[in-house]
């Protein structure tokens, strides 16, 4: 089940494969959606570089919503 179809659920255990190299899509946002769906145990498989430069990259938003509704 990827992060995105998981949100709004809670489950006991989380398993979070990260990828083999960096990408766009992996960010602060998305790591800690994927593990505060966990109740009770998380378990993260990928490298820790990768992991590092996923906390180090802020979500960026494409849609422009929040620059028109601060207006």
């Amino acid at each position: 089940m990827t992060v995105h179809k998981t949100q709004g659920s809670e489950f006991t255990r989380v398993l979070m494969v990260l990828p083999e190299e960096a990408s766009r899509v992996l960010n602060r946002n998305l790591i800690y959606t994927g593990i505060t769906r966990a109740r009770s145990y998380v378990e993260l498989w990928g490298g820790a570089s990768v992991l590092r430069q996923g906390i180090e990259a802020a979500a960026e938003r494409g849609s422009g919503l929040a620059e028109r509704l601060w207006r």
